[in-house]
C-alpha cells in the first residue's frame, strides 16, 4: 500500500519521525517569482555561552515589487576545490564553487530558512511505501544536461550507486550515510525507485544535501570521474576558471524552472586573506561573503555599521577537531590519544582559531537533539576549566605509555589562513606535554590526497553534515570503513550501536543508543573535538532572495537570487 499527498514539506528538526508519522509525500508545482528580503530574526532562539549570535541587520527595502533580471553575483572564498568531483571530495568549498551548475534529487528550500524544508528538485513527486522500505521518485521531464544531452533516471541511478557502492578507483566519503539503500532501479526514463535494507530516519534529509548532486552518467562512463569536468543540469553553466584567481558561470537559458535564474552569471574569486576579502566586500568588489568561512565576529560588528551591508548569523553543523592516524605509532595507543585530548584547551581554541565563532561541543552538537548538553560537557575531563588536573593526568598517561618526555610528530595542514592558525595553536598546546610538532603544509588538492591515503600523523580539520543527525556525522566519521573515517578508527561495539540507532524510528531509543556511542568515542579518543562553528556572513543590500542555509552543504545554487538597483 502506498499513500500520496500534496506538497509535503519536511522539517529537518522532525526528520527522525518522518517514516513513523507519515508515508505521504507529494508534488510541487513550478514556483512563481518570490521576492524575499533578508530575515528579520536569527535562526537560534538563545545564544551559546561561547559564541554570540548577532541581531540581524535592519531589513532593507526591496527595490522593486518583483525580481529583476540581470547582473552578476560576485563572492570570494578562501580556498579552491581540490578537484571538481563533488562525490569524491569533502571540503566545504566544493558546494560553493560547484552547486550553481548542478541539481539534486531533492533540495532544501532556499527561501525557507530559518524554517528548514525539503522540496522537489529533479524529482517532481515521490511515494514512500507504508513499511518505509521503498522510495519511488517521478522525475522532471524534458530536462537536459548543459551539453544538450537528455537527463533521465539512468543518471540518478548512476549517481546514487556511485556514492553507495564506491566503484574501483574512486572514493566515497558518504558511503555509510547511504548504506541503507540496497538497490536503485531506473524503472522508466522519468521514474527511479530505491529499495532499503531497513527503514532509515535520516535518508530523506540526506537525499537533499549538495553532496548528492546528480552527475551525468555519460561523462562518468567516458572519463571515469568528474575531477576535471563541470557539467550539470543547473541554473548556471561553467564558463571557465583562472587557477588561483577566479571561477565564472553564466546563465543557463534552458533551465527547467520557468523564469530562473534571475542573474546573468556568477563570478567567484579566491582570496586567501580574511581582511582582504572583507575589504573587497566593503568596497563592493564582491557582493557576498559566504560559507564556509564567512566573516569574523569582529568583522560582523563592523559590517552592521555599514548601511549597504546585511549580516546574518547561525550555528552550523561543522565540528572542528584534531584527527589522529590510528595506523601510526604512537596514536595507536589510546593512552597517548587521551593525554592529548585532556591537555588541549578547548576554550582557548575558540578565540584563538575561530575568532570567537564557536560553541564548545563533542562528537554531536551540544545544542542539538543528540549531543551531550553543554552544561554537562563543561564539567567533564578535557572540556572543563581550569586545566591543571587534566594536564597532570595527561602527563601521567604519557609516562605510562613510555613517553615521559614527549615525542616528535607532524600535523598535516593546508596553506589556508584558517588552517595555519589552527596548526600554530595545536603546536603550542602539544608543547605543554613535551610533544614537538611540525606543520606539514600542503595545497588543498595534495591535502585531500594525503588524507585519503592515510599519509599523516595528525591533522586539524572540520567535518560537517547538512542535518543534525547521527547517521552522517557518526557513521561517515567513526564506523569501521566509513568514507570520512580517515584515522581508521574501528570499534565493534560502536559499529553495532550505530546500526541499531540508524534502523530505529523511535527518537528516545535512538537518543539512548547515541549517548552510548558518544561515551565510547570520548573513552577511545580517536580525535580531539574542539567546537562546533557559528557562521557570520555578510552581503550587499542589493542581493535579494538570499537566505543563510543550515550548513555549507545547502543553498549554494542561487537560482532565486536577484540584484536590486
Amino acid at each position: 500500500m502506498k499513500m500520496r499527498g500534496l506538497f509535503f514539506l519536511v522539517s529537518i528538526v522532525a526528520i527522525s519521525g518522518l517514516l513513523s508519522s507519515s508515508c505521504a509525500l507529494g508534488v510541487q508545482a513550478t514556483p512563481g517569482p518570490r521576492a524575499v528580503a533578508p530575515p528579520a530574526a536569527t535562526a537560534m532562539t538563545s545564544a551559546p555561552s561561547t559564541a554570540k549570535l548577532l541581531e540581524p541587520s535592519p531589513t532593507p527595502k526591496l527595490a522593486a515589487e518583483h525580481p529583476k533580471y540581470g547582473g552578476v553575483l560576485t563572492w570570494a572564498g578562501d580556498a579552491e576545490p581540490g578537484s571538481f568531483d563533488v562525490h569524491q571530495e569533502t571540503g566545504g568549498q566544493h558546494p560553493l564553487y560547484l552547486m550553481p551548475v548542478y541539481n539534486g534529487l531533492l533540495q532544501h528550500d532556499p527561501l525557507a530558512w530559518p524554517e528548514a524544508k525539503i522540496i522537489p528538485d529533479l524529482a517532481m513527486s515521490w511515494e514512500i511505501s507504508s513499511d518505509g522500505l521503498e522510495y519511488t521518485f517521478r522525475l522532471r521531464s524534458g530536462v537536459k544536461w548543459h551539453d544538450d544531452k537528455p537527463f533521465s533516471s539512468a543518471d540518478v541511478k548512476a549517481s546514487v550507486d556511485r556514492i553507495r557502492m564506491q566503484p574501483r578507483g574512486t572514493r566515497s566519503p558518504r558511503q555509510v550515510t547511504f548504506g541503507s539503500i540496497s538497490d536503485v532501479e531506473a524503472v522508466a526514463p522519468d521514474v527511479v525507485r530505491m529499495r532499503l535494507r531497513h527503514p532509515s530516519a535520516s535518508l530523506f534529509a540526506n537525499l537533499a544535501i549538495d553532496w548528492l548532486a546528480i552527475l551525468p552518467k555519460h561523462v562518468i562512463e567516458a572519463k571515469g570521474d568528474m575531477k576535471r569536468d563541470i557539467l550539470g543540469t543547473g541554473p548556471f553553466k561553467f564558463k571557465g576558471s583562472v587557477p588561483g584567481s577566479s571561477y565564472e558561470y553564466v546563465k543557463n537559458g534552458a533551465y527547467f524552472l520557468r523564469g530562473r535564474p534571475y542573474l546573468d552569471g556568477i563570478r567567484a574569486y579566491y582570496i586567501k586573506d580574511d581582511s582582504t576579502r572583507f575589504a573587497a566586500l566593503r568596497t563592493g568588489r564582491i557582493l557576498y561573503q559566504p560559507y564556509p568561512r564567512g566573516i569574523t565576529p569582529i568583522q560582523a560588528e563592523k559590517a552592521k555599521s555599514e548601511p549597504h551591508l546585511v549580516v546574518q548569523s547561525n550555528w552550523r553543523p561543522t565540528l572542528y577537531l584534531l584527527l589522529f592516524n590510528l595506523q601510526r605509532s604512537p596514536w595507536s595507543d589510546v593512552r597517548v590519544r587521551r593525554a592529548v585530548s585532556l591537555a588541549i584547551d578547548r576554550q582557548a581554541f575558540i578565540p584563538a582559531v575561530m575568532g570567537g565563532a564557536g560553541v564548545i561541543g563533542a562528537h554531536m552538537p551540544s545544542r542539538g537533539l543528540w549531543g551531550i548538553p553543554e552544561e554537562e560537557l563543561l564539567k567533564m575531563p578535557g572540556y572543563r576549566q581550569p586545566k591543571d588536573a587534566d594536564i597532570a593526568e595527561a602527563r601521567r598517561l604519557l609516562a605510562e605509555a613510555g613517553f615521559p618526555d614527549g615525542f616528535k610528530t607532524t600535523i598535516l595542514t593546508t596553506s589556508e589562513a584558517f588552517h595555519e592558525r589552527q596548526g600554530t595553536f595545536l603546536l603550542n598546546e602539544l608543547a605543554k606535554l613535551g610533544i614537538k610538532g611540525e606543520l606539514v603544509m600542503r595545497t588543498p588538492a595534495a591535502f585531500d590526497d594525503a588524507l585519503a591515503r592515510g599519509a599523516f600523523d595528525m591533522m586539524g580539520r572540520g567535518t560537517s553534515a547538512a542535518v543534525d543527525d547521527p547517521d552522517p556525522l557518526l557513521g561517515d566519521n567513526y564506523v569501521t570503513g566509513g568514507g570520512r573515517n580517515f584515522g581508521k578508527y574501528s570499534n565493534a561495539e560502536f559499529d553495532e550501536l550505530y546500526q541499531k540507532q540508524s534502523q530505529s524510528l523511535n527518537t528516545p531509543e535512538r537518543r539512548r543508543l547515541v549517548r552510548e556511542m558518544l561515551t565510547i568515542l570520548i573513552e577511545d579518543s580517536p580525535n580531539v573535538t574542539f567546537c562546533w562553528g557559528v557562521t557570520y556572513i555578510a552581503f550587499n543590500s542589493r542581493v535579494m532572495n538570499f537566505r543563510l542555509g543550515s550548513s555549507p552543504y545547502v543553498n549554494n545554487r542561487h537560482q532565486e537570487v536577484w540584484l536590486a538597483d
